[in-house]
């Protein structure tokens, strides 16, 4: 069978807004045909305050050893970025989702993320004052895509990721990488 190794971090945000600390969820989520042998496709990074300029370095290690049969359904990486304020309260600040690449070698990918907007003048003067955020009631929206022109959406922000791709026994299945 073919073989998929991704090696990396997720290494940092850029220019989100909030003050409070942050932190991630993700999931690599892969089609049917793709068996996880090794690692966790899912997890969380431990949060942290952004420095002076609007960044969070997390460094969140990541290890995955799949493999397949084909490349139908190639990994995907989703993320969500999460508000920690100083009560212990959470919300979801960002979503964002990168296909990983296909091609072998190290690679930063920037994932840029996005929040539905309040449309009514009540839900923005709640958010002003009590905190916290829209958040979606089907999260396969942010991975599928299909109904996602549909929202209002607010860029929040970037989520970089350092990955190591590494591919074996694929030219003998009929793929073919340059």
């Amino acid at each position: 069978m073919a073989e998929l190794h991704i090696l990396g971090y997720l290494n940092q945000t850029n220019n989100f807004r909030e003050t409070h600390s942050l932190y991630c969820r993700y999931s690599v989520q892969a089609g049917p045909n793709w068996n996880l042998i090794s690692g966790l496709s899912e997890g969380q990074t431990s949060s942290g305050k952004p420095n002076c300029n609007k960044c969070v370095v997390w460094s969140h290690p990541l290890d995955l050893h799949y493999v397949t049969k084909g490349i139908q359904g190639w990994p995907k990486l989703i993320l969500q970025v999460n508000c920690l304020d100083s009560l212990g309260r959470t919300w979801i600040v960002a979503y964002g989702c990168s296909s990983l690449p296909a091609v072998p070698g190290y690679h930063t990918i920037q994932v840029p993320c996005w929040l539905p907007a309040a449309t009514k003048l009540s839900d923005r003067i709640r958010q002003y004052f009590l905190g916290g955020s829209h958040q979606l009631l089907q999260s396969d929206i942010v991975s599928l895509g299909t109904d996602r022109f549909k929202l209002n959406t607010l860029s929040q922000g970037i989520v970089e990721l350092n990955v190591c791709i590494i591919l074996r026994n694929f030219s003998q299945f009929g793929v073919e990488y340059k």
